[in-house]
């Protein structure tokens, strides 16, 4: 009851900043009287799997290359004492693990993003703006980003309350950092993690250069996709517990990359048999030009005019069917590489289609980094009150 206390207390802060934001939005800005939605399109792109197994490997490698730095030239120890030992409790190590990676998050954010930038660039030509770092009609996108957190986050918390019911955490490393009477200077760190830091840092990764990719992808990404899920998510199927002494075996996170793999494969299918596929173009992913029959050859220039124009609205149904399934693989994404805090992937998922579902809409980042960012903020608020406020 505690914990539903305080998540209601910070929602309803961060909702009550968002009700006034938008307002202030509508009644400053004329555009948004007339409209809140852009023109329906898609943003080009150039870039393949390449770069994004490379985003992929600077966002989970090098924050643990920066750690390791850090840790062997002893940056922590003076700040906030030496790491505990190797053989003690896992979850003390994981709380030191913690602080430290707050700590060092603005620095951290920092090389990330000027390594990200500078390999978008370097590999495929690729700016920030071309997978949504643009200010282009930001006071709409500001306001939807807030007015999607608003709708969602209602369902997004009831899923996670339901999910930790069914699925209770072994470690809560969140409440024991909570338990150490922290200083207000690494609060303010810790929270900038949550607000800033991990906001900007996955949007740009999962909705800006991974979905930006799916929706152009081959059909060799599209099944290297959910295999590459179930691997991710069965890396810690097994666990030895130092502490009991015995092997830990993590069902939970396995089976659910597997039903979301087995559903993104059901989709891919749909896709061949409702556009009719030919085995070329289900090796490309793409619909091929028609050929022009006898007849239409005969007719002359106005049955090669039909026939561009159905090719093109096909290929332009085609697109949008595959910005959809670009969402639920992005979402699929963005919840499996959260495995490691099961259940957390649970209530992860139906925030990243919404997520997801609003950098295809407005074609954007602003909107999706306001909705995380507040989504986030609403759980340090509520985190510091629980554990602060006794």
């Amino acid at each position: 009851m505690r914990e539903l206390t305080w998540h209601g207390i910070a929602f309803a802060a961060t909702a009550g900043v968002s009700l006034v934001t938008i307002v202030a939005l509508y009644r400053s800005v004329p555009a948004l009287r007339r409209r809140w939605f852009p023109l329906p399109r898609l943003r080009p792109g150039t870039w393949t799997g390449r770069e994004v197994f490379i985003a992929f490997s600077v966002l989970f490698g090098l924050p643990i290359f920066i750690l390791a730095l850090l840790l062997q030239i002893g940056f922590f120890t003076p700040l906030i004492g030496l790491p505990p030992d190797a053989e003690g409790p896992a979850l003390g190590r994981l709380v030191y693990t913690y602080r430290c990676l707050s700590i060092s998050s603005p620095f951290t954010l920092t090389v990330l993003m000027g390594s990200l930038f500078a390999m978008m660039f370097l590999v495929s030509g690729s700016r920030p703006h071309h997978y949504g770092l643009s200010w282009a009609r930001w006071p709409a996108n500001l306001a939807l980003g807030l007015a999607v957190f608003l709708v969602a986050w209602p369902v997004i918390m009831g899923a996670h309350a339901l999910a930790v019911v069914v699925f209770p955490p072994p470690l809560d490393p969140y409440s024991a950092l909570g338990k150490l009477d922290l200083p207000a200077w690494e609060w303010l760190l810790f929270g900038f993690q949550m607000t800033v830091a991990a906001p900007v840092i996955e949007e740009i990764v999962f909705r800006g250069i991974l979905q930006g990719w799916l929706r152009r992808a081959t059909m060799t990404g599209h099944l290297a996709l959910p295999f590459a899920m179930v691997y991710f998510a069965a890396w810690g199927f097994v666990e030895y517990d130092k502490d009991t002494d015995q092997y830990l075996y993590h069902f939970g996170p396995v089976v659910f990359a597997t039903v979301l793999a087995i559903g993104y494969g059901c989709w891919l299918y749909l896709l061949t048999r409702h556009f009719n596929l030919g085995e070329a173009e289900i090796q490309r992913w793409r619909p091929l030009p028609s050929e022009p029959s006898l007849v239409e050859g005969d007719q002359g220039g106005e049955a090669r005019r039909q026939r561009r124009e159905r090719d093109e609205e096909r290929l332009q149904v085609w697109a949008d069917a595959n910005a959809t399934l670009a969402i639920f693989g992005t979402a699929m994404v963005f919840a499996v590489s959260h495995s490691s805090n099961w259940p957390a992937p649970l209530a992860l998922f139906p925030m990243g289609l919404a997520l997801s579902w609003l950098s295809r809409r407005t074609q954007s980042l602003v909107g999706p980094i306001t909705f995380h960012a507040l989504f986030n903020l609403t759980s340090f608020i509520a985190l510091y009150g629980m554990t602060t406020q006794r």
